[in-house]
């Protein structure tokens, strides 16, 4: 074959490329529609809890149809119950204020720690001074008389007419009282001194510290506290709705690999569900023609398995930038082939269309 023949052999095969091109991505100017072939996609959910935990309950299947609002899965919510207790009754005292029993027993907490402090700045009573020197005279006394026993029973030992027990005795009863002179002394020298600064000031503080806690309980909480419990309540109240999955919207589980008694971490994705009522199929219309597809633009959708049931769409979105087929285009004459593409949403209400399936969409043109 001549070189001549291979060439036009190759420009025919080119020519019959193109045709066959096009007529994939667009078909019939004449019944003024445009055509498209694509593969039917469903938008999916990843579903989740953000605390987590065990696993108590799966009570759907991969292949349910599932309601918004349907419960997927339990997980043990024993912890969360509680701490949400804790919040619950903290935000209730707050909000309620305080019980006339805690308030008589912050007075009287308030009125123990102001005796006390008022004790401890005024020193001691001249009353207890007396004593303390009462009990010092007579300690003196005993002191006095039991260190002339030792001294007689001490002489009398020396001649050997008492014995050497008899002696130690007397001398022990005198360190006896020594001792105890001495502790009445520095008794007494305490009370005149009085209390020291660092007691008072521990003192003083205890008491504006019970009287502050009586007020509280009298006035009640302040309204940022009430807040603060209220929120506090409120966020293990959405922890609490953590544990149970549930469906956002009407759909299809398409993945649920989990088992009760798994341990799932937070914000781990358990199962995905396929949306029954975002089906859509993503076509390319040339460049050229662009021009004629709008958003809102109805659609007929057709699938191999049904091939007589024409399903009905919308265009929902058309892409902002253009893209090649083939993508690296490098003359003038490639460009017919410049596409843009066209979300159908598909509206079909049987679940006959279904994601992977592939599909053909005629859209009528728009005016």
């Amino acid at each position: 074959m001549s070189r001549k023949n291979i060439a036009i052999l190759v420009v025919l095969i080119v020519l019959v490329t193109a045709a066959v091109v096009s007529a994939r991505w667009f078909h019939g100017r004449n019944d003024s529609t445009l055509q498209g072939s694509g593969t039917v996609e469903a938008r999916d959910i990843r579903v989740g809890s953000k605390v987590g935990g065990r696993i108590d309950k799966v009570l759907v299947r991969e292949g349910d149809y599932v309601k918004a609002g349907q419960i997927l899965i339990t997980f043990d919510d024993k912890e969360l119950q509680a701490a949400l207790g804790q919040s619950r009754a903290a935000w209730e005292k707050a909000h309620t204020g305080s019980r006339p029993e805690d308030i008589a027993q912050a007075r009287a907490a308030t009125a123990e720690a102001k005796a006390d402090y008022e004790q401890r700045k005024n020193g001691y009573r001249s009353e207890d001074i007396a004593a303390a020197q009462s009990d010092l005279d007579r300690a003196n006394a005993e002191e006095v008389r039991t260190h002339n026993d030792f001294e007689r029973y001490d002489a009398l030992a020396k001649k050997d007419l008492v014995s050497r027990q008899q002696r130690d005795a007397a001398e022990a009863a005198w360190k006896v009282a020594a001792a105890q002179q001495k502790n009445a002394q520095q008794k007494l020298a305490e009370l005149q001194r009085g209390y020291r600064q660092e007691e008072i000031a521990s003192a003083e503080a205890r008491y504006h510290a019970a009287l502050a806690t009586e007020e509280k309980f009298e006035h009640g909480s302040r309204a940022e506290d009430i807040d603060l419990a209220k929120a506090a309540y409120n966020y293990d109240a959405a922890r609490a709705r953590e544990a149970q999955v549930v469906s956002p919207a009407d759909a299809t589980v398409e993945v649920l690999d989990v088992r009760p008694g798994d341990l799932i971490a937070p914000n781990t994705p358990v199962a995905t569900l396929l949306e029954r009522d975002q089906v859509y199929i993503r076509i390319y219309i040339p460049e050229t023609e662009i021009g004629r597809v709008r958003l809102g633009q109805q659609a007929e959708v057709r699938v191999d398995s049904f091939p007589n049931t024409a399903f009905n769409g919308v265009v929902e979105q058309i892409n902002q930038q253009a893209e090649f087929l083939p993508r690296n285009v490098q003359t003038r004459s490639e460009r017919v082939h410049e596409v843009i593409g066209v979300k159908v949403r598909v509206n079909d209400t049987t679940g006959g269309v279904r994601s992977g399936m592939a599909a053909d969409v005629k859209l009528k043109a728009a005016n």
